[in-house]
């Protein structure tokens, strides 16, 4: 009888390691890249030596930062896209910081960016499927409707309810083994979601820079992020036993962010040229 309980023993043991799965998180970045040679830059090595097969590489929106759009003030957009393709996300949302630019640069953006999801946000998919160990995993994207800049050029383009999105998203989700929402919503929305939707087993949340911060609410948990260079976690997930724990990730990096400064220079050489020409003249 003892080797049958041992045999079960290790049958339950092995059914609970193998159903488990990583989540690489990223949250709030605001272009924040590399800080003191460490930052989220460093995912770049740091996956390139992963085995991604068990692993989700999600991020929760505000990865760009910059509200004016003169390229001689500093303009990081496209090393940010370019960070973006290396690491190579699972799933990420738009956060309210992406709605600082132009509806144009926008929706190229959305169109280039096949890891953006949005169930209430227009032109994107409302979530994406990953299938690890035969487990079915659905990640489901929310955004903010609160603090979008640029509400005028963006009016018939902004986020709709995320709670009726959220309703209506899960109506038409086909049976999942484990529901994550990846949000950039308010704190308060976020507990909402797991007190009003007992299917969801997993929030990862930006947009309040209040973390790192897990905890458990109902049958759920709630990761909400920090922001910034810093803002990078892995997540252990098990859902057999419904454990969620949480570490930072400290990640090297030599990367030193391009900024696309060629406007400052020609401004600046145009300002010397007109100086020294008036000097010269007067």
């Amino acid at each position: 009888m003892w080797r049958f309980f041992l045999f079960l023993v290790l049958i339950l043991t092995v059914a609970a390691v193998c159903f488990a799965f990583q989540i690489i998180f990223t949250s709030d970045l605001h272009e924040s890249l590399v800080k003191n040679g460490m930052g989220p830059y460093g995912l770049v090595d740091y996956l390139s030596n992963t085995d991604r097969s068990r692993v989700l590489v999600l991020d929760s929106g505000d990865i760009f930062d910059s509200k004016l759009q003169l390229p001689f003030l500093g303009d990081n957009r496209e090393s940010v896209l370019r960070y973006i393709q290396k690491v190579n996300y699972d799933a990420m949302v738009l956060g309210n910081h992406e709605y600082y630019f132009s509806h144009e640069w926008l929706e190229i953006y959305k169109r280039i960016n096949k890891s953006l999801i949005g169930a209430n946000v227009q032109d994107l998919e409302p979530f994406h499927i990953f299938e690890i160990d035969g487990m079915k995993i659905a990640v489901i994207g929310l955004t903010t409707i609160q603090h979008l800049a640029n509400q005028i050029e963006h009016a018939q383009n902004l986020p709709s309810d995320p709670l009726e999105a959220l309703k209506k998203t899960l109506r038409i989700l086909p049976k999942m083994d484990y529901i994550i929402c990846l949000n950039h919503l308010p704190h308060e929305i976020d507990i909402k979601i797991l007190e009003l939707f007992p299917e969801v087993n997993l929030v990862l949340s930006g947009h309040d820079h209040r973390g790192p911060e897990l905890k458990k609410i109902k049958e759920g948990y709630l990761f909400e992020a920090a922001s910034h260079a810093e803002s990078v976690y892995l997540l252990d997930v098990n859902p057999t036993q419904r454990v969620v724990t949480y570490r930072q990730l400290g990640l090297m990096t030599d990367y030193v962010i391009q900024n696309d400064n060629t406007g400052m220079l020609l401004l600046i050489g145009t300002i010397v040229g007109i100086l020294s020409l008036l000097w010269v003249l007067f």
